[in-house]
């Protein structure tokens, strides 16, 4: 559906031969490809002569495109679909016309007020009103600004994750309710409404459902603080977090809360046939308390001069130095030099080289985090309490095992929570006035964890 019709402009326009007869060429959206059979659709303007083939290009395209959309809707069953990028094109189209390209901006106008119109008759006038706003710029589909957001906001990268996640939700359970998928409409009736019947009834668990209000609250005030949304606006989110339910209200059911392993469940987890990289990851997190993606993210460089230095954490706290515990000499020398020769490997590479970056947020430890949950129900490590989806050990569990023998050793809360990285239980004299790091206390603390003995 681009319109264009400057000079140069050929978009949508190819000549088998040169100086030969123009076509018009249309990709088929590649998630439709499969069900439609083809990548791409070719119709002849039947004109060699380029500014002729430009003004007859829009019918055609029009055409195929709409013949590509009711194709797609009898095949999948889904009326709108493929409408919503559809509206973005034509939106870009807008944009990125010149202003003094006049005819163009009015052929263009005129298009689109006729697929409004087809769609209404179609689909009915809520669908058609949504098009034509999303195309016109007036209105933004839920999803079309997150990438942007989270590569603003500096969370780390589950809880951008979390995140992507929450708002595709919303933006699911606003197509299944047939509301309009765009944050302009979205109200605090709505976003009350997608709590009570899509977040409750589903998520069940009032930490999880009031993490992901949290998270769509935040994406609404980015969108009013970068403009997206009128400085006025308010933020349909407010208020809807459910009420903190105390453990002691609870009763016997409050014994779901996330544990740390048992020393039976660390002999078992240790001891079992578990693949080189979930031996190593499993050792150096039980042994330095360090979390799964700061393991994932360590570099050659990074294990220098007998410490672990993370560069990369989940808050700001946890960057940091932890002392190598002797425990693990040899999964670090193994790691960071070369088998053959000996000498040091490339500073740059990482020690866990095969964890795949999950390409939009830099995580390296999506995929072997539910390859160790697998393991680790493999060897019967596993909690799952009634009416709960999650069992309360995960990987994680490493971690709350390493702060549980740090206790039990009889260090001081502030200096665990330095080898930890918690900002947590470093007070205000030693965590806002004091930035430095007591190695040689850290390194005393570290070698007082001793792996269980089988």
């Amino acid at each position: 559906m681009i319109l264009g019709g400057w000079p140069g402009d050929r978009r949508y326009l190819m000549q088998k031969v040169a100086h030969g007869v123009w076509y018009v060429s249309v990709d088929v959206p590649r998630e439709y490809r499969e069900t439609l059979g083809r990548k791409r659709i070719i119709r002849s303007l039947k004109t060699r002569d380029l500014k002729t083939a430009q003004a007859l290009r829009w019918g055609v395209v029009a055409e195929i495109k709409g013949e590509v959309q009711r194709n797609v809707e009898a095949s999948t069953g889904q009326p709108d679909a493929n409408l919503t990028a559809w509206a973005m094109e034509v939106r870009e189209e807008i944009r990125s016309t010149p202003i003094a390209a006049r005819e163009t901006r009015e052929m263009l106008a005129a298009a689109l007020d006729a697929k409004t119109d087809e769609i209404a008759s179609r689909l009915g006038p809520d669908t058609a009103r949504q098009f034509h706003q999303i195309a016109t710029g007036k209105a933004d589909p839920i999803t079309t600004h997150l990438d942007r957001y989270l590569d603003k906001a500096g969370m780390a990268a589950r809880t951008n994750a979390d995140a992507r996640t929450a708002v595709r939700e919303l933006d699911g359970w606003l197509a299944e309710a047939n509301r309009p998928q765009t944050v302009q409409a979205l109200d605090s009736r709505t976003a009350g409404e997608f709590r009570d019947q899509f977040l409750v009834p589903v998520k069940k668990d009032t930490r999880t459902i009031n993490k992901k209000i949290s998270l769509l609250s935040s994406y609404w005030r980015w969108l009013i603080k970068n403009g997206v949304l009128n400085s006025d606006t308010l933020n349909p989110w407010g208020g809807k977090s459910l009420p903190k339910v105390k453990s002691w209200q609870q009763g016997e059911d409050s014994e779901h809360e996330p544990r740390a392993f048992t020393e039976d469940e660390m002999k078992a987890l240790l001891a079992g046939d578990a693949d080189q990289d979930l031996a190593d990851l499993m050792r150096i997190a039980a042994l330095s308390g360090m979390r799964l993606e700061e393991i994932g993210q360590l570099r050659v460089k990074d294990c220098e001069g007998g410490v672990f230095n993370i560069r990369k954490s989940k808050t700001k706290a946890g960057i940091r130095k932890v002392p190598i515990h002797p425990g693990l000499a040899a999964i670090v020398t193994r790691r960071t030099k070369d088998a053959k020769t000996g000498e040091t490997k490339g500073p740059e590479l990482f020690i866990f080289p095969d964890f795949p970056d999950s390409g939009w947020d830099g995580a390296r430890t999506m995929a072997v985090s539910k390859r160790f949950a697998t393991y680790r129900r493999s060897v019967g490590v596993d909690e799952v309490p009634e009416g709960q989806k999650r069992s309360r050990v995960d990987f994680h569990s490493f971690r709350r095992w390493f702060a549980h023998e740090c206790e039990m050793a009889g260090h001081h809360e502030t200096l665990v929570a330095r080898v930890m990285g918690h900002s947590k239980g470093v007070n205000i004299t030693y965590g806002t006035y004091s930035k430095a790091q007591p190695l040689e206390l850290m390194k005393v603390c570290v070698e007082s964890v001793k792996l269980p003995i089988a």
